[in-house]
């Protein structure tokens, strides 16, 4: 929505370069953390107008290439290979080192960007980590559009390896990598996620690379996050749409439990991993295609989620012209300022493959759905030992080689692409 002149006192109003910035009293109402630039991270504002983050690129850390050299053999005997002491010693630095970033106290929360001081880039444990890299860009109120300016990026992310889940869960039996650790829902460990708030990042409003390694923070909200959409209002000329933050959850279950086993409550877990941290969703989107209480529903959310949070007790579809065409859902829900977190998992390979395809086959650039994507999590059914156990043996899905690829290939679009259990 367009900053109101109305709502905004005199001394709220700023202009540099020809751009009317209408700001600060509605960043409190709103409560809305704005994006980072130069001379002020609260206002999202510098004295040559507004910059925000881009993504660019994706790197492979050299684990996760290691491990595209190796799994189309490795499959085949994929809990004998983890099990080799080299792959069990690496598996337990970045499984130890994901859980120590999200073991951070809960009243610890990211209410504004940069809430964590930096540090200089010294755990070692990361150099396992693949990174997203972004490009800082600035408004130009003339052209009207965003040019390219000094300033780089990066955040971690869990690499891709193994299984492509925590590698001590129980799926491999015997030969599953034993620790001291308590697994409180066996089968269901989301141990080896790195969720974008506990994902280390730097960034730098020069091009230096000295800069970038001195401003490591382990925690928080990087610029990247959400940023504004500028356009022209009759009444003031520039005028910023501020983001909403919103979850769709597909294959959503009741939100306290799944299907009344509390081992696989997703809605509790993005609650506390996103909307308790600091950054509450606008929207709360769950669908489920099995028949619901609405009352047991409702019953187990939090109170500051009743109003936010929507129930839909039907089945999505990709069928071209549906009303409930998944892809269409997403571009009439989402904005790219937006920060968006999907999940994917209905357990219905012929729903959850043309999904998939449509993002890693659209153009970002031209209306894209994929544009949209900040943080997927995406239980990838496809058929190898030993998940074709509780999978079944789905066909013409592929197996685990195809699953790296396709992870690779949506992060390799900006999205935050985690392979959920």
């Amino acid at each position: 929505m367009p900053i109101p002149f109305q709502k905004v006192i005199l001394p709220c109003v700023f202009v540099f370069s020809g751009v009317t910035l209408l700001l600060v009293a509605f960043y409190r109402m709103r409560s809305t953390v704005l994006p980072e630039t130069r001379d002020s991270l609260e206002t999202g504002y510098n004295s040559k107008g507004y910059c925000k983050w881009v993504f660019t690129h994706y790197e492979s850390s050299e684990y996760e290439l290691s491990w595209f050299q190796r799994i189309e053999v490795a499959q085949k005997d994929i809990c004998k290979v983890v099990a080799q002491p080299q792959h069990a010693e690496a598996s337990g630095v970045i499984v130890n080192r994901t859980l120590e970033l999200m073991s951070l106290p809960v009243e610890h929360q990211w209410k504004t960007y940069d809430s964590f001081p930096p540090s200089n880039f010294s755990t070692k444990s990361d150099r396992y980590m693949s990174r997203m890299h972004y490009n800082r860009t600035c408004y130009d109120d003339k052209s009207q559009s965003f040019h390219l300016a000094p300033g780089k990026g990066i955040q971690l992310i869990e690499p891709l390896w193994g299984m492509l889940r925590d590698p001590y869960d129980v799926y491999c039996g015997e030969l599953k990598l034993h620790t001291q650790r308590q697994q409180p829902h066996p089968g269901q460990s989301k141990a080896h996620i790195m969720p974008q708030g506990f994902a280390p990042y730097t960034y730098s409003v020069t091009d230096e690379e000295s800069a970038l390694r001195s401003r490591w923070r382990t925690h928080g909200l990087p610029p990247w996050h959400t940023s504004l959409r500028p356009f022209q209002d009759p009444r003031i000329g520039t005028a910023f749409r501020f983001p909403q933050k919103i979850h769709l959850d597909l294959g959503s279950s009741y939100f306290g439990v799944w299907t009344m086993n509390n081992q696989a409550a997703s809605g509790q877990w993005f609650y506390d991993t996103y909307h308790a941290r600091g950054q509450p969703f606008d929207r709360f989107i769950a669908v489920e295609v099995e028949t619901l209480n609405d009352t047991t529903a409702f019953e187990q959310l939090p109170p500051d989620l009743v109003g936010v949070y929507t129930l839909m007790n039907v089945g999505l579809t990709m069928d071209p012209g549906s009303k409930l065409n998944t892809i269409d859902m997403i571009k009439r829900l989402v904005a790219p300022e937006d920060f968006f977190v999907f999940k994917l998992d209905i357990d219905a390979a012929p729903i959850e493959e043309p999904i998939v395809e449509s993002l890693l086959n659209d153009d970002p650039n031209n209306g894209g759905a994929s544009a949209l994507i900040d943080e997927l999590m995406f239980e990838h059914h496809v058929n190898y030992n030993p998940m074709n156990g509780p999978w079944g043996s789905p066909q013409g899905v592929g197996d685990l080689h195809r699953s790296y690829n396709v992870f690779r290939d949506l992060r390799r679009k900006g999205i935050r692409a985690h392979s959920w259990p």
